[in-house]
């Protein structure tokens, strides 16, 4: 009868594991990763119309003010 105090051979490393043993592959490239598994064309002009009112609001606060207000 084995002894329940002295470790049995290691067990092989499940999925979980594995996945948390590889490296981080990044925000960008896992986001393009997800519109390419599910399909999902319809999030870029969605992201990127957001990412634009959020750049000028950005500018629209600091010294390129007057510029971005000849423009509209």
């Amino acid at each position: 009868m084995p002894d329940p105090k002295t470790p049995s051979e290691p067990t092989p490393p499940n999925d979980f594991e594995r996945e948390s043993e590889q490296q981080d592959i990044g925000l960008l490239r896992e986001f393009a990763m997800f519109l390419r598994e599910n399909k999902k064309w319809w999030l870029i002009p969605l992201i990127g119309s957001l990412l634009l009112v959020g750049l000028l609001s950005i500018m629209a606060s600091s010294g390129a003010a007057p510029f971005i207000y000849t423009l509209f």
